[in-house]
């Protein structure tokens, strides 16, 4: 299969891109992680795949709304 096929097959089944699909997991994985672990915002970071935490702070941010920190305060609550 070539990629083309391989982009638009995926889009028909899954309703986004490949990249959006790899966001999304690793973002509801971090969400899981952050609700249910003390691991450092660092840890959780390496752990879903970003190097820099600040990276991905700021895309967590973009896709949840809140920074990882606001968001595990409020799952505490």
């Amino acid at each position: 299969m070539g990629t083309t096929k391989l982009k638009y097959t995926f889009k028909e089944v899954y309703k986004s891109t490949i990249s959006e699909y790899i966001l999304n997991k690793r973002i509801r994985q971090a969400e899981h992680l952050l609700a249910n672990t003390d691991l450092r915002i660092s840890q959780i970071s390496q752990t879903i795949g970003y190097k820099k935490a600040s990276s991905f702070s700021e895309i967590f941010r973009k896709t949840t709304g809140l920074l990882p920190n606001e968001y595990r305060k409020s799952m505490a609550k």
